[in-house]
């Protein structure tokens, strides 16, 4: 190839070259240009960015009313409000609001005519302001959702542009009073509750009172031993449960008979150590019912509770006392006399010494598997449970005839290590149960034979014992104490 020939070539590979590299140039210009400009779209979405922790005031304007909310030492409170009734803030939903708006970024934006607007409800938006700890306003106006309910429009201050926004993002930032009530049913939490008290068609089922972090029920068995775990449970229950919709507020009586509330089945009365007292009453319902009505009286709501969170209006006195009759622990006892029928024994404890005598045998020194069966009987009196209680009448038949009352078969007297005596004395109503007296009291509790007689009961294990001693020639030749078959 001749010079000419090889210099033509690499001016032509050079000219090529060189629109080569402006074709490029001039491609990834036009690339770059497309790629601001959605970045620059994409950031004209984003309509708000600031830190949510920082805000320390949030204003709402929507059809219920002007509510100026502002951070406590511990949360949300409402310092202004136009809203004509008393409610509990959700402080919940302003965290959401807060949260929300802070990086709120819209689907879309519409360029609609101002004369259009009214369309799209912006004649009357709700509005919504958070102010952060510097007083810097972010605002937003919430219309109406999109017929498809897909988006809600939204627009800013000072900014012409419609902008769709995520349905669900608009519809909390909408709000509204279903969403600013709190929906839980009491207003406090179950350390509050210094007080509470259920009636059922106008009867007290109980009434429980706490001081000093002791739990004593008043109503209707007062003194009764309780179960402080089941109250606290039970009072969980009632504070984790939610209303399901607001109906209204009672404007007049009228408004109570609509919804079947002027003679409610139940009522609920609460009080915590702030002194607040919240009274809530019930309309009957069954099994059938989805719903049910409440009203509470300290506000005038009218709400809804989904019957299936209602079970806590069905409890028994019974399930919030202890199970036992009278069950003092071991180790402050310091003698036991028992009397079951024609069944006479003693049980003398001295614990500082470990001393343990049946009647007049020490076994202090037996093996410890007749030391052990030695607590078992003691607990087999003190662990004996009721069958149920008897509230049909504030005293037993015996109690309100003074000359008709009975020896009772059992007895179980309790020496304590104070040296006071606690007596528990059941007297039969039949060969099956029961009524069961504490210091002469009637305690309502009904105590059936086999609590006595079955497998865990105190004449089955005193033939444990007496069996075992026998076997170590600890017994004296003597007929066997005869238990009665379980009834």
């Amino acid at each position: 190839m001749s010079i000419k020939k090889i210099r033509a070539l690499i001016i032509a590979l050079v000219v090529l070259a060189a629109l080569s590299i402006t074709a490029y140039l001039a491609v990834d210009k036009i690339k770059t240009n497309e790629e601001n400009q959605e970045l620059q779209e994409a950031q004209s979405l984003n309509l708000f960015s600031f830190d949510s922790n920082a805000v320390n005031q949030v204003q709402i304007q929507n059809p219920d009313g002007n509510f100026t909310i502002q951070t406590t030492s511990t949360s949300w409170e409402i310092t202004e409000s136009s809203y004509a009734y008393d409610f509990t803030l959700n402080a919940y939903y302003i965290n959401s609001i807060c949260s929300y708006m802070s990086d709120l970024t819209a689907l879309k934006k519409l360029d609609v005519p101002a004369e259009e607007l009214p369309n799209y409800g912006f004649s009357d938006p709700v509005t919504v302001t958070c102010y952060d700890t510097s007083n810097i306003a972010y605002t937003i106006y919430i219309g109406n959702p999109a017929a498809t309910q897909e988006y809600y429009y939204a627009m800013r201050p000072d900014d012409p542009v419609v902008y769709e926004i995520d349905f669900n993002e608009g519809d909390v930032l909408r709000g509204g009073m279903t969403y600013l009530r709190s929906h839980a049913l009491l207003d406090c939490s179950d350390v509050d509750i210094t007080s509470v008290r259920l009636e059922r068609d106008s009867d007290v089922v109980f009434d429980l009172l706490r001081e000093e972090n002791t739990w004593e029920m008043l109503e209707p068995l007062p003194n009764a031993q309780v179960h402080s775990a089941n109250i606290n449970s039970y009072l969980t229950s009632v504070t984790r449960t939610e209303v399901e919709n607001f109906v209204k507020v009672v404007e007049n009586s009228a408004d109570l008979v609509e919804y079947h509330l002027d003679h409610p089945a139940c009522t609920l009365t609460v009080k915590t150590n702030s002194g607040a007292t919240t009274t809530i009453d019930f309309a009957a319902f069954d099994s059938t019912d989805k719903s049910i009505y409440l009203v509470i009286e300290e506000t005038g709501q009218i709400a809804t509770l989904p019957a299936n969170s209602a079970g806590f209006l069905q409890t028994q006195p019974a399930e919030l006392l202890s199970d036992k009759v009278f069950s003092p622990n071991f180790e402050d006892v310091s003698k036991l006399d028992i009397q079951v029928d024609d069944l006479k024994f003693s049980m003398i404890m001295d614990h500082e010494e470990k001393t343990y005598l049946l009647d007049d045998l020490n076994l202090s020194e037996q093996e410890q598997s007749i030391l052990n069966l030695y607590q078992f009987l003691f607990k087999t009196v003190s662990n004996i449970s009721y069958d149920s209680l008897d509230l049909e009448n504030p005293d037993s038949e015996t109690d309100s005839n003074p000359d008709s009352v009975a020896d009772p078969t059992v007895l179980f007297t309790y020496t304590m290590l104070d040296g006071s005596v606690q007596e528990v004395s059941l007297i039969p109503i039949d060969d099956t149960y029961y009524q069961a007296y504490i210091n002469d009291e009637y305690s309502h509790k009904i105590v059936r034979r086999r609590s006595l007689s079955g497998s865990t009961g105190v004449l089955t294990y005193y033939e444990k014992m007496t069996d075992a001693l026998a076997e170590l020639d600890l017994m004296p030749d003597s007929d066997p104490n005869s238990t009665e078959s379980e009834s």
